[in-house]
């Protein structure tokens, strides 16, 4: 993959505590990035760096090309703004000194990429959050960006507002794009970043990909009222931990591939178990947030 931007040995403090120490990483064309970590643990610092926004105590930012064009779009959207979308990235790209003929070129091709053709003459004090987080995105995209950096882009969106973004965000990488984020949403990580950076004591201590291939899973948790029962089913299962209850029951938790859920839950309710909870997971995306 193609080298756009390096990321070497940044560290940055804010009034004596350290928040990023030797911060090392390189970031690809068409490729997007997930930052996790714990709140306070340097992902908002970073982006601002890679943004050019705030400088470094040391390290270094190296661009591949110095016409990189870098969009930054914060964690908090304003939330009254009283322009229409149309108002408002028209005054975005005349402050930023773009030709009033490619300006409204651009303008109309965003609002058609995002949807938003029809809500162009409407207010976006009127919006839903997501339609604003949209129309922050676009702003940040106004000059024809390569690399889009997100504070938390999914954070207080509803489910399907949440599926609409990573669907635009998926369309923007197959354009060309790479985009660096932060989130919490294991879904967002599962079906769209491609490499994940997981901080923590300050440090990038973990960098991995999901790998598509990885057979899906599901953790299954049920009751049982026999240890009897519970010896027949352990040939086919993959039991993480099981534990006594007060009503002389067993819960178990166990991990059961996808494709054999349905065999599995027949033979359980054969035994007479009670399903309490099935959960789908990625295993790698368990393992970066149970770390914390």
């Amino acid at each position: 993959m193609k080298t756009i931007m390096e990321i070497q040995n940044v560290s940055k403090q804010y009034r004596g505590k350290k928040i990023l120490e030797n911060a090392t990483f390189s970031i690809c064309a068409n490729q997007i990035i997930a930052l996790v970590g714990k709140n306070g643990s340097g992902k908002s610092t970073l982006l601002k760096i890679i943004a050019e926004l705030v400088d470094a105590d040391s390290g270094s930012i190296v661009k591949h090309r110095q016409s990189l064009k870098i969009g930054y779009v914060p964690e908090v959207t304003p939330s009254h703004i009283l322009f229409t979308p149309e108002e408002y990235l028209y005054h975005m790209g005349s402050i930023r000194g773009m030709a009033k003929k490619q300006l409204q070129q651009k303008i109309n091709d965003l609002l058609e990429l995002f949807h938003l053709e029809e809500a162009r003459n409407i207010r976006i004090v009127n919006f839903s959050k997501g339609m604003k987080q949209k129309v922050m995105i676009m702003q940040a995209m106004l000059e024809d960006t390569d690399l889009l950096i997100l504070d938390e882009p999914l954070s207080g969106l509803d489910p399907k507002a949440q599926s609409d973004l990573e669907e635009t965000l998926s369309i923007l990488k197959d354009k060309g794009l790479s985009i660096v984020l932060t989130c919490h949403e294991t879904k967002l990580l599962q079906h769209l970043v491609d490499t994940v950076l997981v901080i923590q004591n300050n440090k990038i201590i973990q960098a991995d990909s999901f790998n598509k291939n990885d057979v899906p899973k599901n953790k299954l948790i049920f009751e049982i009222s026999s240890e009897e029962l519970l010896d027949h089913l352990l040939p086919i299962l993959e039991i993480q931990q099981q534990s006594l209850l007060n009503n002389s029951c067993y819960e178990v938790i166990t991990i059961i591939k996808a494709e054999e859920t349905d065999r599995i839950l027949l033979e359980l309710l054969h035994k007479k178990a009670s399903i309490k909870q099935l959960i789908p997971i990625n295993e790698k995306e368990e393992q970066f947030y149970t770390h914390f």
